[in-house]
């Protein structure tokens, strides 16, 4: 059956990049996406870094001018919620009443944030995950002098590393006994942990709230587990999300690996395909399936899903890639792997001028840069090419790693 109407649910990266991507490779059907946010599709990463830190404002934040849309032929619902509907008869139940009807349907759900259960509602608690979630963090930390960040992953930090450049004071409490170190390793995250503390955070590592103090509507502190007493002004809860999976279950696609179980080319059941924070994906490359929660994976997800209802389903083949920028330093991950697989070094980690290849079975399954964006590359390459590599070489500064990449990887 050809395919006429495509409809997008979620207004986030993988989304976005969906439909611009079907015009930009000529589809002349009709485009439309549903978003559950008030605001239309806008750059994430700004979030926590430059827009949090007013150094830029709305316009750059967003991805496309409005006219866009329009000039596109691309429908946009937004503050909308399909809360339903049928993949065999093609068509989504929308909150409100109504029906949407589709040929191909694409789903960029993205996920909710987190909430520790016995966390008080206080007006001064808050989460990031949406345009306005950091337009309030910008607002109270304009009036606020001490944040208190519970978790230390990317977001956590990032948001410390600018309320620092703030001049903030910044608590970053950490459950676990090394931030980072379940994706990266024990070593990496220490050095994270390094970099922050050299900054003025105050980063408590296997630390938990033990309480809460508030007054009010508002939180004024917390007991820790290591039995301290600390005051805050603000408070961000930052410890991962939840994929939505509410409409997928709904659909009767497949649910594994915290997400929807998709093949290699990104499809969960005829016509239907999903991208971003919820695409549990068959990897061609890596071989085994993955679940990436990161910006870059999610809008590259999405033009390789227009690229497969244009053109016909092909393996989707590129490799994870996220960036962080922390203070003045900048992180690079390719691939995918674990802080348990064998971790092989190369460069100054002193100096922060480093990578780590992390090794499974003698085969690279992802590197991690920081301020070495070269390597990182070339990293990409040697992972695709699925050949073992000597660990020595790969540590040795004197080996140019361009010499091991296959001719044809290159």
């Amino acid at each position: 059956m050809a395919v006429r109407r495509v409809v997008i649910v979620g207004g986030g990266g993988a989304g976005d990049a969906a439909a611009f991507a079907l015009r930009k490779r000529g589809f002349d059907g009709m485009v439309t996406i549903i978003s559950a946010d008030h605001d239309r599709p806008y750059d994430r990463p700004y979030l926590s870094k430059e827009f949090l830190r007013g150094e830029v404002e709305l316009p750059k934040v967003f991805l496309h001018e409005e006219s866009e849309y329009a000039k596109q032929g691309i429908e946009l619902q937004l503050n909308r919620r399909v809360i339903g509907g049928s993949q065999l008869a093609g068509k989504l139940a929308v909150d409100g009443g109504g029906e949407v009807e589709f040929d191909a349907l694409v789903l960029g759900l993205g996920g909710t944030p987190r909430r520790l259960p016995e966390l008080p509602r206080a007006e001064n608690v808050l989460t990031l995950r949406s345009l306005r979630d950091s337009q309030a963090i910008r607002q109270a930390l304009g009036q606020t002098s001490r944040l208190l960040l519970i978790g230390a992953g990317f977001i956590g930090a990032e948001v410390g590393a600018s309320a620092r450049q703030l001049g903030k004071d910044v608590l970053m409490v950490e459950a676990l006994p090394v931030p980072l170190s379940r994706a990266l390793g024990s070593e990496v995250g220490e050095i994270y942990a390094r970099i922050h503390r050299s900054k003025g955070v105050d980063v408590r590592t296997g630390t938990t709230v033990k309480s809460w103090h508030a007054d009010g509507n508002r939180v004024i502190g917390v007991t820790l587990s290591d039995g301290r007493r600390e005051e805050a002004d603000l408070v961000l809860v930052a410890v991962g999300i939840e994929p939505n999976l509410d409409l997928p279950k709904a659909l009767g696609l497949p649910i594994e690996g915290g997400g929807v179980r998709v093949d290699e080319a990104l499809r969960a059941a005829d016509g239907v395909y999903c991208g971003g924070d919820i695409a549990f994906h068959q990897h061609p490359v890596l071989g085994r399936p993955i679940r990436v929660e990161h910006w870059e994976v999610a809008k590259n997800q999405g033009r390789g899903i227009a690229a497969n209802i244009v053109a016909g389903d092909m393996p989707y083949t590129k490799l994870p890639y996220f960036w962080s920028d922390q203070y003045d330093v900048n992180l690079e991950y390719r691939g995918q792997a674990s802080g348990d697989d064998r971790a092989v070094w190369r460069g100054d980690r002193d100096g922060l001028s480093f990578s780590v290849f992390y090794l499974r079975d003698g085969l690279i399954e992802a590197v991690l840069s920081i301020n070495d964006s070269k390597t990182n590359e070339l990293g990409g390459k040697l992972i695709e090419s699925r050949r073992r590599v000597n660990e020595s070489a790969l540590a040795d500064m004197g080996v140019d790693l361009a010499e091991l990449v296959p001719a044809s990887a290159s």
